[in-house]
């Protein structure tokens, strides 16, 4: 007989099992940093519980609750068709990634990622809809959305976490540089500025929220600003590679203009 462990119980990130955002934020988090307009994955630690190293986007990871860890210790005898054509399709893609090799890897790899993140947006779509959301479930919602990269949603959905936010101040700078992130892949640069600035003002140690606002002021041309926040990601952080090669970049571009 087959056996499949009990589902994991799952807590928030960018969210979310109990309303208490400290110990569901310290358990896991969520990263925005700004990089060539590209989204990565990544596990992060905030200035709360772990430092922020800066090239990844933006990553919504769960993590089991000791909870989880007991239910899985208990394996659920099942046999299902379902299960059986699950092992199926694992032998098709395990003969098909053999033969492909890597580029092949990275494909399937990405449409299993794709697929999960909508598996998760309509799970938090149907939350909403019933009008139980917490400011949490805004926030995790719109976390998923920048990850698929639909931008005006997912600033919608992270507009109302900020404005019903109820949990620790130091957490809900994760919301406004989410939300500035937001802002800036949606042209709204000035609003991206704004919220990224909220985002440091709260948590001084946020060194993704200081290279997102440094490269916002890119953005704008403003490099004088730029240099400012690179140069105090740098003193927070000395060896993130973000601020290091932006203002490296920008330096060289100064250069070349007293050069003409």
């Amino acid at each position: 007989m087959l056996t499949r462990p009990a589902p994991r119980a799952c807590s928030l990130t960018a969210r979310v099992e109990t309303r208490s955002s400290r110990r569901r934020f310290a358990a896991t988090r969520t990263r925005f940093a700004a990089r060539d307009g590209l989204l990565s994955i990544a596990n992060v630690s905030s200035s709360l519980g772990r430092s922020v190293a800066i090239e990844d986007v933006c990553v919504v990871e769960r993590r089991g609750t000791r909870s989880a860890r007991d239910a899985r210790a208990r394996a659920v005898p099942v046999a299902e068709i379902g299960e059986l054509e699950s092992g199926i399709q694992g032998l098709y893609l395990g003969s098909l990634l053999s033969i492909l090799g890597g580029a092949a890897y990275i494909v399937v790899r990405q449409v299993l990622i794709r697929r999960e993140l909508d598996d998760q947006a309509k799970k938090m779509g149907e939350r909403i809809r019933a009008g139980n959301a917490s400011a949490e479930d805004y926030f995790e919602m719109g976390s998923i959305l920048l990850r698929k990269k639909v931008f005006t949603q997912a600033v919608r959905n992270l507009q109302a976490a900020a404005a019903n936010w109820d949990g620790d101040e130091q957490d809900l700078a994760l919301v406004h540089n989410a939300l500035g992130f937001g802002y800036s892949n949606t042209d709204k640069i000035d609003d991206a500025i704004a919220e990224f600035k909220k985002s440091v003002a709260l948590q001084p140690g946020y060194v993704t929220a200081w290279n997102n606002l440094g490269e916002a002021y890119e953005k704008k041309k403003e490099l004088k600003e730029a240099i400012k926040c690179y140069e105090e990601s740098l003193v927070l952080s000395p060896k993130n590679p973000t601020a290091t090669e932006r203002l490296e970049e920008i330096q060289t571009r100064l250069r070349r203009r007293l050069e003409l």
